[in-house]
């Protein structure tokens, strides 16, 4: 009966994240809240004001995504490239934002604002544009690699293994799930690192509802991982 419980669960999980965006949305979309403010000229009305306020604070927070995204050293050399080709789009990058207050002073227009990244659209921007490399100097490989999980049963494990690839946007792209079949799930995904650092990721980061990870198969199309419940004597 509990066995049961949990294939209901579980299944239950995969119809929710198979049929929607809202798992991934978390991962996909960065939320930044800031304040900005611009002077106010004579002769300018509120609307122009507020315009180039919400303007500058969409570059603002595109900004700051790309510094977390990319490593520090090379900006300088970069900074045109990623002002014409990520800057100055700022809107591409931005599925919504939202005005949160706004003071109007006698100089200056104090505007403070919820903007949502698409960390997605913009990784692939920096790809493009060669600020992000997926070439051997990282390892990655340019074919998808299959990821086989057996002996999982466990919901909550699932859905903690699902939302870890999703955050790690810098080890894979593209992390979705392709068949699912009595406690053994396949995922596909574009590597952006090598396969050894991707599973000692995996590995590192596997200690989650009381279980571990065992590594079946390794190569560089495939990787075949088992859950093993903790303190067990041996891999299911």
């Amino acid at each position: 009966m509990k066995k049961d419980i949990h294939l209901f669960f579980l299944f239950s999980l995969l119809i929710f994240m198979w049929g929607g965006k809202a798992v991934g949305y978390s991962s996909r979309f960065s939320l930044f809240v800031l304040d900005v403010q611009v002077p106010f000229r004579e002769g300018q009305s509120e609307g122009e004001v507020r315009k180039m306020a919400i303007e500058k604070g969409l570059q603002e927070a595109i900004k700051e995504a790309t510094y977390r995204i990319i490593p520090d050293q090379g900006l300088d050399t970069t900074y045109q490239k990623l002002k014409s080709h990520i800057f100055d789009r700022a809107h591409y990058f931005v599925p919504q934002y939202k005005i949160l207050g706004e003071k109007r002073f006698p100089q200056t227009f104090n505007l403070s604002l919820q903007i949502t990244v698409d960390t997605i659209l913009l990784r692939k921007a920096l790809l493009q544009i060669g600020v992000l490399k997926t070439g051997p100097t990282t390892g990655a490989s340019s074919s998808p690699i299959t990821l086989e999980v057996r002996n999982l049963i466990d919901g909550k494990v699932l859905m903690e293994l699902w939302n870890f690839f999703k955050q790690r946007e810098d080890l894979v792209e593209g992390f979705e799930l392709v068949s699912a079949r009595h406690g053994v799930f396949t995922f596909i995904f574009k590597p952006l690192r090598s396969t050894k650092e991707i599973i000692s990721q995996i590995l590192y980061h596997s200690g989650i509802s009381e279980g571990t990870f065992d590594v079946i198969k390794q190569d560089n199309t495939t990787i075949v991982l088992s859950y093993r419940i903790q303190g067990s004597e041996e891999s299911p």
